[in-house]
């Protein structure tokens, strides 16, 4: 699905699972919670290497995956932008837009 929209903040997340975001649709005027996986410069080599770590006790204290994630570049804040949504995850009634950016798809 291609939602056009406009990123409000971005961190990288604390489980290196991709770049964090809340994000306004310009088109159904509503904001969302999702994670960008792919189109922005070092996010799949962070996913590779978590990947690659498992999913061991205090990934968050792990220095190589902290360095990995410094080097990811951020979305444009506020600028309009166009993410394709690749899946929602469902966890507790709280919902999480998996998406990519447009551009480099």
């Amino acid at each position: 699905m291609y939602m056009n929209g406009s990123i409000l903040d971005a961190e990288v997340s604390p489980f290196f699972d991709g770049v964090s975001v809340n994000v306004y649709d310009v088109d159904e005027k509503q904001t969302y919670q999702g994670v960008i996986v792919d189109g922005l410069a070092g996010v799949r080599e962070l996913l590779k290497l978590r990947r690659q770590k498992g999913s061991q006790a205090g990934l968050s204290e792990d220095e190589d995956l902290a360095q990995m994630a410094a080097q990811v570049e951020m979305p444009p804040i506020m600028q309009p932008i166009g993410l394709i949504v690749k899946r929602v995850k469902v966890n507790k009634g709280f919902m999480k837009l998996v998406c990519g950016l447009a551009d480099a798809q």
